[in-house]
């Protein structure tokens, strides 16, 4: 089970290594294709009802995961079942509940299931690893704001 926790928060935990192109001063670029599909991002998330940078954060940290539903203006994001191992499927839903980049803006659960006699079993959600990915999401969102801060 730990070795399962691990990979996921280690993917998780990985998946916000694009930090490192924002900063790299050997990037490519801008091009004005570039500017213009930043553009069309900033567009979209004006048009959410809850905080662009937790919204944002909530889809690059499970972009990993499949997408089942999404819904910018009620700030739910929805994943379908991702299985990690033989047995083993998580599935994750994200709550943003209001406009402000705190961490009780967001609400994570993490749920699980095992294959057991050939049917996939609700397991016991893991409490543990909705905070650490709540974590996740919160340190994402602000340095997207902390980036964003710094290119205006």
């Amino acid at each position: 089970m730990k070795k399962y926790l691990c990979l996921f928060v280690g993917l998780l935990m990985l998946n916000g290594c694009s930090y490192w192109q924002a900063i790299w001063p050997f990037g490519e670029e801008k091009t004005a294709e570039n500017q213009t599909q930043e553009a069309s991002v900033a567009e979209k998330t004006d048009a959410l009802k809850v905080n662009p940078y937790l919204w944002q954060a909530s889809l690059e940290k499970l972009s990993f995961m499949p997408l089942a539903s999404s819904d910018g203006e009620g700030g739910v994001i929805v994943t379908d079942w991702k299985t990690f191992s033989n047995n083993e499927q998580f599935k994750v839903v994200v709550h943003i509940y209001s406009q402000k980049l705190q961490a009780n803006s967001l609400k994570v659960d993490v749920y699980k299931r095992r294959l057991k006699n050939g049917t996939w079993v609700d397991d016991t959600v893991d409490n543990r690893l909705s905070e650490e990915t709540e974590k996740a999401i919160v340190m994402q969102a602000r340095e997207l704001y902390h980036r964003d801060v710094m290119t205006r």
